[in-house]
């Protein structure tokens, strides 16, 4: 059975045509890019340093304080092989109650100063990496146009059942340098400039002596 000449080229033309309009897939590992970025890794010692203080406010202090003498108190209540009479005796134990309640009331104080300044911490940490990540998408966006892709896809990100978004790719472009590197340039742009250091005095106006009084 013979084909005819005309069918023949409208498949070919067909198949053409479809190879043509065959989408272009890009790369980008958001979660590299993420973490080499000079941004995160000031706000990650921000956050350290912001949780570091919690621990230096003078709640925490008192109380560690309070604590330490409320284990003195202790100590010498319990001792054995020097223990106190019994005025003595009383008047710790009752020192030791009214410490036990100062202890009290500033854990409770505390612990809700520190709750509140975790969630404050907490807002501030989402909110930087929110906006990284924001940048990190319209960089690869940009960037994607730029190179004629019409989809790239995170091959750093998990779906919510947990497995890679990206299960396999064969030959697929990776932008994560392209985009890692604009993404350091811009940073590095939008950094406030060191200022001067102030110029020391030339040697040779302070050596220059006090000019005469007029006669």
């Amino acid at each position: 059975m013979m084909i005819r000449f005309p069918s023949v080229l409208m498949i070919l033309a067909a198949t053409a045509l479809a190879a043509s309009a065959a989408p272009r897939f890009a790369l980008i590992r958001v979660k590299d890019i993420y973490s080499e970025l000079p941004s995160t890794a000031a706000l990650q010692e921000e956050v350290k340093k912001d949780r570091e203080g919690i621990m230096k406010d003078s709640r925490a202090e008192d109380l560690r304080r309070i604590i330490s003498e409320l284990q003195g108190i202790q100590a010498k209540l319990s001792d054995k092989d020097n223990p106190p009479d019994e005025e003595t005796g009383k008047k710790l134990a009752r020192s030791y109650e009214i410490k036990r309640q100062e202890a009290q009331t500033l854990q409770k104080e505390f612990e809700n100063f520190r709750t509140e300044r975790e969630k404050e911490i907490n807002r501030r940490m989402v909110a930087g990496m929110r906006a990284s990540l924001d940048r990190i998408v319209d960089t690869s966006r940009r960037i994607a146009k730029e190179r004629g892709f019409d989809m790239v896809l995170d091959s750093s990100g998990n779906t919510n059942t947990g497995v890679p978004f990206v299960l396999h790719s064969a030959r697929q472009t990776d932008l994560t340098d392209d985009v890692r590197a604009a993404m350091k340039d811009a940073e590095k742009a939008a950094a406030p400039a060191t200022p001067p250091a102030p110029a020391a005095p030339a040697q040779a106006d302070a050596a220059k002596p006090a000019p005469k009084p007029k006669r």
